[in-house]
């Protein structure tokens, strides 16, 4: 977990207003989390905004995520860009945690932003991953081995479907 460390954040020593941050995601962090993406380059730039009793987190995710392909099983590197704003609020009464919405006491002088950023990770993700998001196209005997083992029924482009609830009269 002592790779989980470097994203703790001592809010108590910063100034108020802008604070910048730049991390760099590798492969030590995802397998903190036991995680099988790995990650090329992946860069986390983040603005720490400080007043008295809010911070505004902006995170701001740059790289490349090497996952499998869901379909053939290939391993790609799909190409990911994503922001989010998270803020975090000061209050003697911290209620539970929102998406987008933390509470920590007074009495708090450190934070840890992992979770969030493997969280903004895996949301910058598409559900379906293939090499089709990258331009490739899957192994051809993969996919043949998977179409023999299951009857694919397609439709042409070039005909409308029909909907089998209406009846002919």
């Amino acid at each position: 977990m002592d790779v989980l460390r470097e994203f703790d954040i001592e809010f108590i020593k910063l100034k108020e207003g802008d604070n910048h941050f730049e991390y760099q995601i590798s492969e030590p962090f995802f397998k903190a989390f036991n995680s099988s993406l790995t990650g090329q380059g992946i860069v986390l730039s983040l603005l720490f905004i400080k007043s008295h009793s809010m911070f505004t987190l902006v995170f701001d995710l740059k790289g490349t995520i090497e996952l499998d392909c869901d379909r053939c099983l290939t391993r790609i590197g799909l190409p990911i860009k994503s922001k989010h704003t998270v803020l975090v609020k000061i209050t003697e009464h911290p209620k539970e945690n929102e998406d987008d919405l933390m509470y920590l006491s007074p009495h708090d002088y450190k934070l840890n932003i992992a979770q969030h950023v493997f969280d903004f990770v895996h949301l910058s993700l598409p559900i379906k991953k293939t090499c089709a998001d990258i331009g490739l196209v899957c192994d051809p005997s993969v996919t043949d081995k998977i179409t023999s083992y299951i009857d694919v029924d397609t439709i042409p482009n070039d005909q409308p479907e029909r909907d089998t609830d209406e009846e002919d009269e």
